[in-house]
């Protein structure tokens, strides 16, 4: 074979083989997880996804999966979980979920995430009904500042961007945001179903959730965060009617963690090869979001410089933090009382059986007063010392109050059972409970 020849055979096989290597790495079946039920930003954006990676050849088939709840921070932590290793499979995220994961104090996080994408941004938008006697963005703040608790707000997750809005609203105007009075749906289409049916005063979510009932007209729009109109869209911002208010909700797509260098890069180079396409700018165009596409090195940073923006804004606004610790001080006050119920039996059989050191009705108030104590106690401490210390020394503390004399056979016990407890519902469940220090 002549030189000439031979190279441009080289070259040709090079080529082939190359291609070849990146049609088998790149993912052929997606799955997309949007960590919301249907009808919500991150759905939409998922299923807008799945349409322009079909439109574009990009993946053989795409499959969207809802898994909401808890500002997203469930579907987080599944995902994570469940698809560990999976170079196929990619999750929704967002400005939502940095605010979810602090307010709900998620163990699981988006740095135990893969970075891919930052893809786009949606302002939001402030509606009430039709029939509603608010014409104007005024008219809903005038009321909103005689009877801030007549006023409801129907939005995402607590915490969310949504909640976020409306409480910065209400200090622009003069209104304490601790008098909000926001109700949190699990997704776009409650939230939309509750201000059509008027089940609230107004509604806020992004402009794309709500644009189809804008333009038939069930919906009123009367304001949107963003710093100057959005074009072709004929909705006032918040700054030309005296309220200095702007805010972006951005979304991304993060892949599991575990995977190789290979799986990384070709998710990162099926995302961009998405974002950069035609069909997808004019599905932004079509559903009013912004181009904020940013790679995966540049998400990585933002998504630090983000957490460190988010998390202290959401610790100060206790309001948005309310029922924090519902569950947790559940479970003591149940444990408390089972205690109690084990002492009171215990001691009831001892008076039957006649026994010479019957506990007395005055002890078993004292155990139960000591229990009480304790229950104080680990209420208290808590938040500093976790969920799993406060309660074993709440366990080993009843258990002598009621007779037992084997302390660390009591502690083992009270620590197994609380770690049980809190493994089962942080990670089972997607419940936050404190970590405390061992976290």
């Amino acid at each position: 074979m002549r030189p000439v020849g031979a190279a441009a055979l080289g070259v040709l096989v090079t080529f082939v083989s190359a291609a070849a290597a990146r049609a088998q790495s790149a993912p052929r079946d997606l799955t997309i997880v949007a960590p919301a039920a249907p009808g919500g930003g991150w759905d939409q954006t998922a299923r807008v996804m799945q349409q322009v990676l079909r439109e574009t050849n990009l993946a053989r088939s795409v499959q969207v999966v809802n898994a909401p709840g808890a500002a997203g921070t469930i579907g987080l932590a599944r995902f994570v979980g469940a698809e560990r290793g999976n170079g196929n499979a990619l999750l929704v995220t967002g400005l939502v979920m940095v605010s979810g994961i602090a307010t709900n104090r998620s163990p699981v996080t988006l740095a135990d995430a893969t970075p891919v994408a930052r893809l786009s941004g949606e302002y939001e938008v402030v509606v009430v009904p039709r029939a509603s006697p608010f014409r104007t963005l005024s008219d809903l703040v005038a009321a909103f500042r005689a009877n801030p608790r007549a006023v409801t707000w129907g939005g995402g997750s607590a915490g969310g961007t949504d909640e976020i809005l409306v409480r910065l609203l209400a200090g622009r105007v003069g209104v304490d945001p601790a008098s909000v009075n926001y109700i949190a749906y699990s997704g776009g289409g409650q939230a939309l179903a509750a201000v059509l049916g008027a089940h609230v005063s107004a509604a806020v979510s992004g402009l794309g959730e709500f644009a189809s009932q804008i333009e038939s007209g069930a919906l009123r729009a009367l304001a949107v965060s963003s710093p100057e109109r959005v074009p072709g869209v004929a909705i006032p911002t918040f700054r030309e009617q005296g309220v200095d208010l702007e805010l972006l909700n951005w979304r991304g797509v993060v892949a599991p963690p575990g995977l190789s260098r290979s799986q990384r890069r070709a998710l990162e180079a099926l995302v961009a090869r998405m974002a950069t396409s035609v069909e997808w700018k004019a599905a932004l165009r079509r559903s009013g979001w912004a181009d904020i596409y940013l790679p995966a090195d540049e998400f990585r940073r933002f998504i630090v410089e983000e957490t460190a923006r988010v998390t202290p804004l959401v610790a100060r606004s206790d309001p948005s933090r309310r029922g924090t610790h519902g569950f947790e001080l559940a479970v003591l006050l149940g444990a408390a009382a089972a205690f109690a119920a084990v002492g009171w039996r215990a001691w009831t059989e001892r008076r039957s059986l006649g026994a010479r050191r019957a506990a007395t009705p005055r002890a078993d108030a004292s155990a139960v007063a000591v229990v009480a104590l304790a229950l104080l106690v680990a209420v208290v401490i808590v938040d500093r010392a976790g969920f799993v210390v406060a309660s074993t020394l709440l366990f080993a503390i009843a258990a002598r109050a009621f007779g037992s004399r084997r302390p660390v056979r009591d502690a083992i016990a009270g620590l197994v059972l609380a770690a049980i407890i809190h493994v089962a519902f942080t990670r089972g469940l997607g419940v936050s409970l404190p970590a405390g220090f061992l976290g």
